[in-house]
């Protein structure tokens, strides 16, 4: 690329080198007219001011061309190496650029993939949790039942043991009622005998 653009800068330099030249040529030949026309009228061409003048024209410009060149190109030179410089610092730019954009892409995708890792990981405990305790309830609310079914049970003995005991003195009273009402005192006093001698 800077090579090319030497290449350039050199073809402008020699193109403006030979423009000068040309131009100088013209000079040259205006001046030849000139000292041809002056030699008509009998005057010496080298002893007019014209010819003094184009000369001094044409050796100005012949003297400064090739330095005038040799800066115009060196500022071309210049000019093609800070253009050059620019386009070699962009194009690092842009592959820096690029490697970032790959870097923060690969991240991106990294971090997707992490965040889609603590979803399933999450949603795997949930799962165990609600399983966990669903087996805790259940082996809860078995206790519960068992302890209930055992309260009942253990309620129902001891109101049939009551209602035993109730009808039992219930019974007792009803009998002493009925033998009161119907046994005449000596078949009092003799079954309470009887009952005497049993016991005894």
């Amino acid at each position: 690329m800077a090579i090319e653009e030497n290449v350039a800068g050199k073809e402008i330099i020699d193109a403006t080198q030979d423009a000068v030249l040309n131009a100088a040529g013209s000079v040259a030949d205006v001046i030849e007219t000139t000292a041809h026309e002056l030699s008509r009228h009998g005057e010496v061409f080298y002893q007019s001011a014209e010819f003094w003048v184009a000369m001094s024209f044409v050796l100005v410009v012949v003297g400064l061309a090739r330095p005038i060149g040799k800066i115009m190109y060196s500022l071309l030179k210049k000019r093609g190496e800070t253009i050059a410089n620019r386009i070699s610092e962009a194009a690092t730019l842009k592959e820096d650029a690029q490697k970032l954009l790959a870097q923060y892409e690969k991240k991106y995708r990294e971090a997707e993939q992490e965040a889609q890792d603590i979803l399933n990981r999450s949603e795997k405990e949930i799962n165990f949790m609600k399983k966990e305790n669903m087996a805790k309830l259940e082996k809860d609310m078995a206790m519960k039942e068992k302890d209930a079914k055992e309260r009942i049970a253990a309620a129902q003995d001891k109101a049939v043991q009551e209602i035993s005991s109730m009808a039992a003195t219930l019974t007792i009273q009803a009998v002493k009622r009925v033998l009161a009402e119907q046994l005449t005192d000596k078949e009092q006093d003799k079954l309470i005998e009887d009952s005497i001698e049993k016991i005894a």
